[in-house]
């Protein structure tokens, strides 16, 4: 099974919520969801699970040459989801810069000279930074790590997943736990690496996935006993997002997303066709949310300041 469920959904709508108190809240001095940033983790889990998943889908009984262009096939199909909303996000943001008179009509050049690696999503590399959105960053993050380890399908094979990506995961995340004890990392090469590290994970939690479900489905009582296990689980990583704060704990978060996940997906949870419909929607809405969060934000802040 490699299609979405419904808590899955529901899930990636609560830490959308998580990362959108963040950054809101941060901005009006107010100590709620201080460490919202670990909701980004889940997603980066997610895509990864997704990535594991297209291989097996579309490339693994392909020739060499066919899967070399799945990869292409990967990256537009990425493209074509995430790219219309984050360049016109950032347009949005310069809009309201010059709305709210941050910037003036004379410096929309210069300002475009500054940040047009960010219109092509290479903030990450020497040549650019994050000028107009900085939540931004998430968007190159798990597009180029998902192709990142697409690539590496075509060579390594399954090996990828049951090898390369933990110990990619187990490295970078080691990395960070041993130089600064925490995973809010986002500028430079940082943003690249963690969305490695996360979709790592969740390409590794794909795999286990595989051989979980094979074990659970015959055990009509795994289905329920794991809802409430992910419910338990995942609520109580919601609420640390809002009262927790960063440090070591964050690799403890990141451990039970993909935990979490790794029990969600091997489980055929079904639910009410039509509360599937509108969490499905919940769950559809959680990259709007996020890429458009910003310029909203901005707004806000400048009508109260007013």
């Amino acid at each position: 099974m490699t299609k979405r469920n419904y808590l899955l959904e529901l899930w990636r709508f609560f830490f959308c919520i998580a990362v959108l108190g963040l950054h809101f809240f941060s901005k009006v001095n107010i100590p709620l969801f201080d460490v919202g940033y670990l909701g980004v983790e889940f997603f980066f889990v997610v895509a990864g699970y997704f990535v594991g998943a297209y291989y097996v889908k579309k490339m693994q009984n392909l020739p060499l040459l066919q899967q070399v262009k799945a990869v292409g096939g990967y990256a537009v199909s990425r493209l074509k989801r995430l790219y219309p909303y984050y360049f016109f996000a950032l347009l949005l943001m310069l809009f309201v810069r010059i709305l709210t008179r941050q910037y003036g009509i004379g410096q929309v050049p210069s300002i475009l000279k500054k940040c047009y690696a960010e219109f092509f999503m290479l903030q990450w590399t020497p040549i650019g930074n994050e000028v107009l959105i900085s939540a931004g960053w998430f968007v190159p993050s798990v597009f180029f790590a998902g192709l990142f380890y697409v690539a590496l399908f075509t060579v390594c094979k399954k090996w990828t997943g049951y090898l390369i990506a933990p110990v990619c995961f187990l490295g970078i995340y080691g990395y960070y736990y041993r130089l600064i004890g925490k995973i809010d990392v986002i500028f430079s090469y940082h943003s690249v690496l963690r969305g490695i590290a996360g979709v790592g994970l969740g390409i590794f939690v794909f795999f286990l996935c595989e051989k979980l479900r094979n074990v659970v489905k015959e055990r009509s009582w795994y289905p329920k006993l794991a809802v409430i296990i992910i419910t338990i689980l995942f609520f109580g990583v919601f609420i640390y997002t809002n009262f927790g704060r960063r440090s070591m704990w964050d690799f403890l978060v990141i451990a039970l997303y993909g935990i979490g996940v790794l029990l969600l997906m091997a489980a055929d949870v079904k639910g009410n066709e039509k509360v599937e419909k509108i969490v499905g929607l919940l769950g559809k809405s959680t990259y709007p949310i996020y890429i458009f969060q910003m310029p909203v934000i901005e707004c806000i802040l400048f009508l109260i300041e007013r």
